[in-house]
């Protein structure tokens, strides 16, 4: 069914879940690391942000590995984004989520510049939606089921 909204929606892709990027996270730290960006704090990999600054004033970092060795959804995002890039080619990357990712979706843009991961000619968007409500004026409960379907809205 997913297969017939594409079409129709003259729509594309190629899925990759988050573990087809593994085996690209160490170079991506490494390559952070090699141009200086990727920094130790308190044991982590950060990378500091510019023009973005934490409450108290002090630059805001954007942890690319944890003090235990252990990745970050930044680090698969930007490993992501490298590959969308270098391999796909792409000119144009959309990541459509929740709003509350927009800040999430700032930073790894910012250090994906800064790295040279992704070309200034390369179109970055992230599209951000709100809660999705109901007739009623409330949240659907999507474990419920109690939603619309996308074919349904297509075909209204």
């Amino acid at each position: 069914e997913f297969e017939k909204i594409y079409d129709e929606l003259d729509i594309t892709f190629e899925e990759r879940g988050e573990s087809f990027y593994n085996p690209y996270l160490k170079d991506v730290v490494a390559a952070l690391q090699e141009q200086g960006l990727a920094v130790e704090d308190d044991g982590a990999q950060v990378v500091f942000l510019d023009g973005i600054a934490n409450r108290d004033g002090s630059k805001q970092g954007l942890i690319v590995q944890k003090s235990d060795g252990g990745f970050m959804y930044s680090t698969t995002d930007l490993a992501a984004l490298r590959y969308r890039t270098d391999v796909d080619r792409a000119e144009r990357i959309l990541y459509v989520t929740d709003v509350g990712q927009a800040f999430h979706f700032e930073q790894v843009f910012q250090v994906a510049r800064r790295a040279g991961f992704v070309l200034d000619t390369v179109s970055l968007e992230h599209v951000p939606f709100g809660l999705v409500l109901g007739e009623d004026g409330k949240k659907f409960k999507t474990r419920s089921g109690a939603t619309v379907k996308l074919k349904d809205l297509l075909d209204e």
